[in-house]
């Protein structure tokens, strides 16, 4: 996917490096023992869901720079158990062998696809397997035998392990269906990855802060504004011509 760790230069890195520092800093100053009874105890404060509106300024691993209402950057680390939403498309250049994606699909009594898919999702991850539309029971890894699945609609994940054309073959369990992708099905991202964000996304963020600029998000929903596309490969230097 769209590793986006194109804001690396290196003064952003130190802006969003300091501001964590300080962040966490006060953090353990305040939990510390020896210095409770010496100070009173920094008490976090609330950024609420229309104070933390805006868009994404700058990605690093494991933390993102925020421009919100009024122009405020904020140095973001979502907590550990934060909600995370990374929403959006993905460019068709994503179908390819390695990507975990999910799709209802319509199967004959054969098991076999009968329709093009209408929407992709590609979520990231996940649990491969075949799940009865609407009965939310999982058949992950199960050997299909003629006549045990009924005909009908089936919510398949997997990875994709063979691109032909505009088909795609996904290995669910121990099946695979081949997809039919058409021009008008969607590609969608509906994932927790917030790494996939770019500059420019939208973004809404709650969380506790004990001074401006450093905040805990508890809930993270970003929209990208481009499609997704798989990951450059680093394919090093050019050899010079002889």
């Amino acid at each position: 996917m769209r590793l986006s760790w194109r804001p690396t230069l290196s003064h952003r890195w130190a802006v969003l490096a300091a501001g964590l520092t300080v962040a966490a800093a006060l953090t353990i100053a305040a939990s510390l023992p020896g210095t409770a009874h010496a100070q009173p105890r920094p008490q976090p404060k609330t950024l609420s869901a229309e104070e933390g509106k805006g868009t994404v300024d700058a990605v690093v691993p494991g933390m993102l720079r925020l421009r919100l209402k009024g122009g405020e950057f904020w140095n973001v680390v979502p907590a550990p158990n934060a909600t995370v939403s990374v929403v959006g498309t993905a460019a068709r250049e994503m179908l390819q062998p390695g990507q975990f994606v999910s799709c209802s699909l319509m199967l004959d009594e054969f098991g076999k696809v009968a329709a093009p898919v209408a929407q992709i999702t590609f979520p990231g991850g996940g649990l491969p397997g075949v799940i009865a539309g609407g009965l939310g029971l999982a058949e992950s890894g199960a050997k299909r035998v003629p006549g045990k699945r009924d005909a009908g609609t089936y919510l398949v994940s997997g990875p994709i392990k063979l691109v032909t054309d505009d088909v795609v073959t996904v290995q669910a369990g121990r099946e695979r269906f081949d997809i039919t992708v058409s021009a008008e099905t969607e590609l969608l991202v509906k994932t927790t990855n917030y790494a996939l964000a770019a500059p420019g996304d939208e973004v809404e963020v709650e969380g506790l802060y004990i001074s401006k600029g450093a905040l805990q998000a508890t809930t993270l929903s970003i929209t990208l504004a481009n499609p997704v596309m798989p990951p450059t490969k680093n394919r090093g230097p050019k050899r010079p011509a002889k």
